[in-house]
């Protein structure tokens, strides 16, 4: 599935995160409580602002171990337990956007994503595994829990922020539902806020699974226990809880996001998840979609799984799908209908790549750098090539640094590679402008070069680009396409051809790269030129609104009104109680190494 939502430990030191659940409420002081010294079946208990990387996988002679790094250095995750003791901050009101989880308004226990120092602090870490080790990301499966205690139907979550604006709430590991894996980039550091129903002490079993440079596979598993309340002298065993799976009580068939509310970044990949009482790993589905403008939705017979996929680009905004569960061929359940959302992030920074020569031979290996103006935490990188006469870019393979290289052919002549920058949630940040690679003699080849009226345009205003086209055959035409920043494929624009192209430009036009390609002999491509980055201008804006349509987001009312003396709490202390992570005293291996 899609990476789920996750934040760089990096940010996390330097941000407040004033729009999580835990933002206010663990900011709002009372007197730290001491770290619990006391047994848990023999276990050292850390609490009390402890930072811990509660799953910290290695890779050592050729297979995977999930270590829990401390303050201390690394060990077994069952040498320790987490301890969320009765706080005034840790114990809230369960809001109505976790109705999942739980009553609203019933008790509940949280360690949240930024810093409280009267609880531990819990993440993940992928970085002490070294770069080049492994092929792909690195996902953590939740594979269930125990429990001891005197609740009724313990259960807990694992979530964050999300939706655009990140006022809502972002499942990532939920018992009996369908977000029950996380994945991220060898490097990463990931916290989330940590929600528990019930104090007692809660196993929660976890398995890392990854894929070796070699393409072996490997994996491991673990049990992280959590304590919640008081630390018992003498620890109960925690007996195995059954957990109901999320479709098991629905008798219609249910489409879930891999994002709240289906909203995606451009970057992160379009889940949808089908299933119902009726669906199990052998069910065949079919799925249906139905783009903005278009009459009627149309099957698409390449999704057949319940997993329907597809890349964010911009043009599925207010895309509708829906899916049908088939037995022998004949429907037997439709799904009502999801509609997808997908914006772009503004740009954090300006990306930019040079090349350490203008020109190679054959057998070259060109050396790209990437630089970020003005330099920011994120470490999060991936390159893209397109070959001239291809219609989109494609990912280097394992590029995840801020230079690449590249072994150049023939073949390469023209290609262009762009650099791009990600969040840990996997959206796109900020994209380079193209360069374009030159091998081999190129005296005689056609080229192409478009001259513009301006250099910023205004959305809505209408431009014109004018391509200046040298050694080219009677029968060269051009045509005219465009690709929007952070997106791979280039969409011809209806009816653009020839020298001069006269079009309205759009607001979400600003950074795209503007194309304009020379065929000869109608199809075969023999240049390819534009405008690496558009600069198109908002419009002059209207009245400034209140808010937004629709109003502020029951999450966003919730988080600003727990306590109206937070907000002053945050202001007062919020940067004294923001530490930096500490470090092991014994280098982790490979922590040297970043993406």
């Amino acid at each position: 599935m899609g990476l789920p939502t996750v934040s760089a430990l990096r940010r996390a030191r330097h941000t407040l995160a004033f729009l999580s659940l835990g933002g206010v409420l663990a900011l709002t002081v009372a007197a730290p409580a001491q770290a619990a010294t006391g047994p848990a079946d023999g276990r050292r208990v850390l609490g009390a602002g402890r930072h811990v990387d509660a799953v910290y996988p290695v890779v050592e002679d050729g297979g995977l171990h999930i270590r829990t790094l401390t303050d201390k250095g690394e060990a077994e995750p069952k040498e320790l337990a987490l301890h969320i003791p009765d706080t005034k901050t840790s114990r809230i009101t369960l809001p109505e956007e976790y109705g999942f989880l739980g009553k609203p308004g019933s008790d509940a226990w949280l360690t949240s994503q930024t810093q409280d120092m009267s609880v531990v602090w819990p993440g993940w870490s992928f970085e002490g595994i070294g770069s080049g080790v492994l092929k792909g990301t690195v996902s953590i499966a939740l594979d269930g829990f125990s429990y001891a205690g005197e609740g009724d139907a313990p259960t807990f979550a694992v979530t964050q922020p999300g939706g655009f604006g990140n006022k809502k709430v972002s499942q990532l590991l939920v018992p009996g539902s369908a977000f029950t894996t996380v994945s991220g980039e060898v490097g990463s550091h990931t916290h989330a806020n940590w929600l528990f129903t019930d104090q007692g002490t809660y196993d929660i079993d976890l398995s890392v699974h990854a894929t070796l440079s070699s393409g072996k596979a490997v994996e491991d598993s673990t049990t992280v226990r959590f304590i919640v309340g008081p630390v018992p002298d003498t620890q109960k065993p925690p007996v195995e809880q059954k957990v109901s799976h999320y479709a098991d009580s629905a008798d219609e068939l249910l489409l879930t996001p891999s994002k709240v509310d289906a909203e995606y970044f451009v970057g992160q990949t379009i889940n949808l998840t089908a299933a119902s009482t009726r669906t199990d790993e052998r069910s065949e589905f079919r799925w249906h979609v139905k783009k903005k403008g278009d009459s009627s939705f149309t099957p698409e017979p390449e999704q057949n799984t319940a997993v329907y996929s597809a890349k964010p680009d911009r043009a599925l905004d207010g895309t509708r799908v829906y899916a049908e569960l088939l037995d022998g061929g004949k429907v037997v359940q439709t799904s009502e209908p999801t509609t997808l959302r997908v914006q772009a992030h503004k740009p954090t920074t300006r990306l930019t790549v040079t090349a350490d020569r203008s020109a190679y031979e054959d057998g070259d290996t060109a050396h790209l750098t990437s630089t970020q103006d003005p330099k920011t935490a994120d470490e999060h990188y991936h390159w893209y090539l397109k070959r001239q006469g291809q219609n989109a870019y494609e990912w280097i393979e394992e590029s995840r640094l801020a230079d690449q290289d590249v072994s150049l052919t023939p073949e390469l002549d023209g290609a262009q590679v762009v650099a791009r920058l990600f969040d840990a949630d996997h959206a796109v940040l900020a994209e380079s402008s193209p360069i374009t690679l030159a091998v081999g003699a190129r005296s005689s080849a056609t080229t192409v070069s478009v001259e513009q009226d301006a250099e910023t345009h205004t959305a809505g205003g209408t431009a014109t680009f004018t391509a200046r086209v040298a050694n080219a055959g009677p029968d060269a035409t051009v045509v005219w396409s465009v690709r929007k920043s952070g997106e791979n494929p280039f969409t011809e624009i209806a009816g653009a051809k020839g020298l001069t192209l006269e079009h309205t430009l759009p607001a979400d036009w600003d950074g795209a790269q503007l194309r304009a390609t020379v065929t000869q002999g109608g199809s075969e491509v023999v240049a390819e030129g534009g405008v690496p980055v558009l600069k198109v201008s908002a419009q002059a804006a209207g009245p400034a609104k209140s808010q937004e349509k629709g109003g502020s987001s029951p999450a966003a009312a919730l988080w600003w009104s727990l306590s109206g003396a937070a907000v002053v709490a945050v202001l007062a202390v919020g940067v004294l109680l923001i530490r930096r992570r500490a470090r092991p005293e014994t280098p982790a291996p490979g922590s040297d190494e970043r993406v």
